[in-house]
């Protein structure tokens, strides 16, 4: 009884004479716990002959997670974790010029923790983890300066510090739209999405997925931030699988993606989408096969595009900045292609611009659901950060490790939606690709088809979706303009070299939000179309799969 007493006069304390705004008990004693664990490692951790850590980060995330599953108008899958938490420790030693960090992949002791806040536990739990990653550090550390003696680096990066420092910030960010979850509604939902496919008996192993988390994220670090901000994420997932007649298995997805279940569209509308998903997989299994080779013009159109663009400028191999590891085991697990040493060189196409929003909450009154007003590691980001101008090269996105030609942050460390982990990645909020001198999207296909004409080719092709053997590729007539879709194609490689020169570009733009890497929640602003010259289309290999010894049920409701 008396410490209950102590533990109601702390919280009341603790309200009035805290540093942070924190907005209800269960953020007082989240943070108050990391604060004062946090604290006590800074001032008194240490072993013999090894040096007491110069910096620590505690992050603790709680949420809730669901997930239901239908098929065929039944419910498969119905769970929900309505308190999880999670942590992690991070921590290093040495100064922000040289640390116990040699391979700069952002690695972060996992802690375990209890299913409800409390002070005490808490304070257990990171104790615990903070050991572990202390002397895991001393044992980093000792290893990273026995590689420096054998290996002695050479090259610019060994003049850059290992960690940007950064202002302390005091953020409490409090979601403006709540996370509103109705399992009763979501499963009568699910079950009639699910009965759609049911009218299609082409197709078989089809279900419709809801998955969803809501998440606050705590971080605390020994320079003095303190930051709450929510990642959340809802997720639809349908797919399908059909077989041809010469063996094929083909199997689609259709996702849509937003950040709370009340921003996901009407079922009237879901029921539109999921129908026309069943309708162009049908579609693709009674296709004809592509021809053996093409080479030629092609035009990307839709989520085609946005995928070719998505590929070669959102990795580290594209607008994100890459430090080469210390540590040769990982220099050579994690090869990565930097495009930094062609910096202020033109990359694709000069009417191309690249910039990178983080605050941008709208574009044409579609919402992005990419916006963030903080990152992952405390930085507020730039709103705003040009990073192709022209076709040239002028900015990478980076976290708070520098590297050559992008030693300071932008505050693009992202947390990846997970209710199994706290980790973070390199990612945009919102990427937007504008063109300029870029025509209307019914003169691409004129392009198409006379560039195609001029090559004395008898059709071009037009790519709509890119999703392996499900692509949506339609063979255009170049005397009428007519479109048949195809099947088995394979489109070689689509890299940065292909984009230096388009041949022609859309004005109008598209918006879509996405998970990128299927991890960080992003959004794209893009031309609707691109047309592209030589580009080969190869007849992929068929796969043949037996069939089954009996027939798909549904089918005989259909003879």
């Amino acid at each position: 009884m008396k410490r209950f007493i102590l533990y109601i006069v702390f919280l009341f304390l603790l309200g009035s004479l805290s540093p942070v705004t924190a907005q209800t008990d269960k953020d007082n004693v989240i943070i108050k716990a990391m604060q004062d664990e946090l604290q006590r490692s800074m001032e008194q951790l240490s072993l013999p002959k090894v040096q007491k850590p110069f910096f620590i980060s505690y992050a603790t995330g709680a949420s809730r997670h669901f997930e239901i599953e239908a098929t065929l108008g039944a419910i498969t899958r119905s769970t929900e974790k309505p308190n999880q938490l999670v942590g992690s420790v991070k921590l290093l030693l040495g100064d922000y010029k040289e640390n116990s960090d040699s391979r700069y992949l952002g690695r972060h002791t996992r802690v375990i923790l209890s299913m409800e806040p409390d002070y005490d536990l808490l304070r257990q739990d990171y104790w615990l983890a903070t050991d572990y990653a202390y002397k895991n550090a001393s044992r980093e550390w000792i290893t990273k300066r026995s590689m420096q003696k054998r290996n002695v680096q050479t090259g610019e990066e060994t003049r850059l510090p290992d960690l940007v420092q950064i202002e302390a910030r005091e953020k409490i960010i409090t979601p403006q739209v709540p996370f509103v979850y109705n399992r009763e509604l979501w499963e009568d939902n699910l079950r009639a999405l699910s009965a759609i496919f049911a009218s299609y008996p082409e197709l078989y192993n089809s279900s419709v997925q809801l998955s969803g988390t809501d998440m606050e994220v705590y971080l605390t670090t020994s320079e003095g931030s303190v930051v709450k901000q929510p990642v959340r994420i809802v997720t639809l997932h349908a797919e399908a699988t059909t077989r041809t007649e010469d063996g094929m298995q083909i199997k689609d997805a259709l996702g849509i993606t937003a950040r709370v279940p009340e921003e996901l569209p009407s079922l009237a509308e879901l029921k539109s989408r999921i129908e026309k998903f069943a309708e162009q997989l049908t579609a693709l299994k009674k296709a004809e096969t592509i021809d053996p080779y093409y080479c030629g013009p092609v035009l990307f159109e839709g989520s085609a595009a946005a995928s070719i663009l998505r590929e070669n400028l959102l990795s580290q191999e594209g607008l994100f900045a890459y430090r080469t590891p210390q540590d040769p085991r990982t220099a050579s697990q994690y090869k990565v292609n930097s495009i930094a040493p062609r910096m202020g060189l033109k990359i694709i196409d000069n009417r191309l611009t690249v910039k990178n929003y983080s605050t941008l909450g709208k574009y044409n009154n579609t919402p992005l659901y990419g916006a963030y007003e903080i990152d992952a590691e405390g930085v507020v980001p730039p709103q705003e950060v040009t990073l192709v101008e022209n076709g040239i090269l002028k900015n990478l996105l980076n976290g708070r490790v520098p590297t050559l030609n992008c030693e300071n942050t932008t505050g693009s460390s992202r947390y990846i939606v997970s209710a199994r982990e706290i980790a973070y990645k390199t990612a945009p909020g919102t990427i937007h690709v504008s063109a300029r001198n870029a025509v209307k999207p019914e003169t691409l296909k004129k392009n198409l088809l006379k560039i195609a004409k001029s090559e004395g080719l008898p059709h071009a092709y037009i790519v709509r979706k890119i999703a392996g053997n499900a692509t949506r590729i339609y063979k255009v007539n170049v005397k009428d303009g007519s479109e048949t879709l195809v099947r088995t194609g394979e489109i070689m490689p689509i890299t940065l070299s292909h984009l230096r020169r388009l041949s022609a570009i859309s004005n109008k733009e598209n918006v879509a939000n996405y998970l990128l890497d299927g991890e960080v929640m992003s959004s794209i602003i893009y031309p609707s179309a691109l047309l592209l010259e030589d580009i080969e289309i190869k007849k992929a290999e068929v796969k043949k799969e037996s069939e089954p010894a009996l027939r798909f049920p549904l089918t005989i409701y259909f003879e």
